[in-house]
């Protein structure tokens, strides 16, 4: 398994996989967002590729806040239905743990939906632990 920064030859990959994390996405979307982030200092995209393309993303990035030191968190995080359960969660995860290291965070986060009860148990297995539990508010503007 190669993990690896994402590149915009990318995107359809991306975007299948955003979909089925349950964000439906297209390549044009995935390659503005990519652009964008790409472009943005203290974020990380990496991809973990074999030898069928790229079969899982996670998405790192830098977070700052008045209230409490700054750590790195990950924002998403999703292996391809056909190939979960080959430690390619784990290697994205690791990835980000690098990532977070290099660039000079001392933790690291995550969260999760509610209903993702399967992935509560994957990141408590690699040495998360709960903290809060709290509710997402959205407005239109």
């Amino acid at each position: 398994m190669n993990i690896r920064e994402a590149i915009l030859s990318d995107v359809t990959a991306l975007a299948d996989l955003a979909t089925q994390l349950g964000y439906p996405s297209n390549p044009e979307q995935m390659a503005v967002r990519l652009e964008m982030l790409a472009g943005r200092a203290g974020n990380g995209i990496l991809v973990a590729e074999d030898e069928s393309g790229v079969v899982g993303w996670l998405h790192v990035s830098g977070m700052y806040f008045l209230e409490s030191p700054a750590f790195a968190e990950v924002l998403g995080l999703i292996v391809d239905k056909e190939h979960r359960g080959r430690s390619i969660g784990k290697q994205l995860l690791d990835g980000a743990v690098r990532w977070a290291a290099e660039h000079g965070y001392d933790r690291l986060r995550v969260r999760s939906n509610v209903i993702r009860e399967d992935a509560h148990r994957f990141y408590e297995r690699e040495g998360f632990r709960k903290i809060k539990t709290q509710v997402v508010l959205d407005r239109a503007l």
